[in-house]
């Protein structure tokens, strides 16, 4: 028998035993229905309870879009300054860095500490959260002052180590922490640039007004930063034109009151002292032309710095409201179960297959 045909038998050899092996295994899985269906039981039940009892969300999504055109870098790298962050490149708004600013505890505080009426009980946002999701009951047994702890007052300079205690848990609740996700998601299109906060809470009113307030605060803070420069040039610009336009006025009325007073009988000190309050008069109105020329060179800096944020769409009420559907996770649970049953058959069988 030649090599090629001692290859070929070997090959049908090893086919044949897979087909068998793969027999084996197959009939061992239908000999083990019923450890099969007591282990996906569970699995199934597990999933299907979560999913009866997970609470009803509403999703409010806002979406809006800036200007990249606009020269906000060094706005841009003002605002990361402030938290001690790296600046991004002049010429382009990093979106990634805004959507990052958003999720800022500065901006997030400022939030929070919004007052809104959630079923006629007007408060802070962050009693709210705190209500809504049940803080106190993870705080019944809390000895460090948050049992029954609610924010009485906004003035962060005078918040205790309770209060920012409290304030730390409620901001990681909304952005989320090691493996836990937060309420509030932040996003944008790589295509479109638009970009997009969604707030998931178990209230209505709660994710429709903090994502609107989120939206205000970020805008807010970010135009600031942006043209933070421009603005402190254009108000020492203003200031002193303020300031030579009194002096200027001044010395008008110091002149007219002096040829008031001379009635045209002059003499030559008369004659000095009028000439010198003319100059004075007429350099001030120079000054006062140099001023307002570069007056409104700062005035269009400051409105060109100024970027452009659209917002595209806010939430509105009635939001549809989000329920875990039973069917996929029946689904899942299945084929979780399922899993797992069939990896415990196939183990159980090359044990025995090895022992005997």
């Amino acid at each position: 028998m030649d090599e090629f045909s001692k290859k070929d038998m070997e090959d049908e050899l090893t086919l044949k035993q897979v087909i068998e092996l793969g027999r084996d295994y197959f009939y061992e899985l239908l000999r083990s229905w019923k450890i099969i269906i007591l282990i996906v039981v569970p699995f199934v039940l597990y999933f299907l309870i979560s999913a009866i009892v997970k609470p009803v969300t509403f999703n409010a999504s806002l979406t809006f879009m800036v200007n990249e055109d606009e020269g906000g870098g060094g706005g841009m790298s003002q605002i990361f300054n402030t938290f001690g962050l790296p600046g991004i490149a002049s010429g382009k708004n990093n979106l990634d860095k805004i959507l990052e600013l958003a999720r800022s505890r500065r901006i997030i505080q400022n939030v929070i500490f919004n007052k809104i009426s959630i079923d006629n009980n007007e408060d802070y946002i962050a009693n709210h959260i705190i209500n809504i999701y049940d803080f106190h009951k993870k705080w019944k047994n809390d000895t460090t002052g948050l049992k029954n702890y609610l924010f009485v007052k906004d003035s962060f300079p005078l918040f205790t180590r309770t209060d920012n205690a409290a304030l730390k848990r409620v901001y990681h609740t909304v952005i989320g922490s090691k493996g836990v996700k937060g309420l509030l998601t932040t996003s944008y299109s790589d295509e479109t640039g638009i970009m997009e906060f969604i707030m998931d809470t178990e209230n209505e009113k709660l994710s429709i007004e903090f994502s609107k307030i989120l939206y205000d605060r970020v805008l807010e803070f970010y135009v600031k930063k942006t043209i933070e420069k421009q603005q402190q040039t254009y108000d020492i610009m203003r200031l002193k034109m303020d300031t030579i336009l009194q002096e200027m006025s001044s010395g008008e009325y110091q002149l007219a009151n002096f040829r008031d007073r001379n009635l045209g009988l002059w003499s030559d000190m008369d004659k000095l002292k009028g000439a010198q309050l003319k100059r004075d008069v007429q350099v001030l109105n120079e000054r006062y032309v140099v001023l307002l020329k570069n007056l409104e060179i700062a005035d269009f800096t400051l409105k060109n710095k100024v970027p452009f944020v659209q917002l595209i769409d806010e939430p509105i009420a009635p939001i549809q409201p989000e329920v875990e559907s039973k069917i996929i996770a029946i689904l899942i649970g299945g084929f979780v179960g399922g899993f797992v049953a069939i990896g415990f058959v196939i183990i159980r069988k090359i044990f025995r297959d090895a022992l005997s």
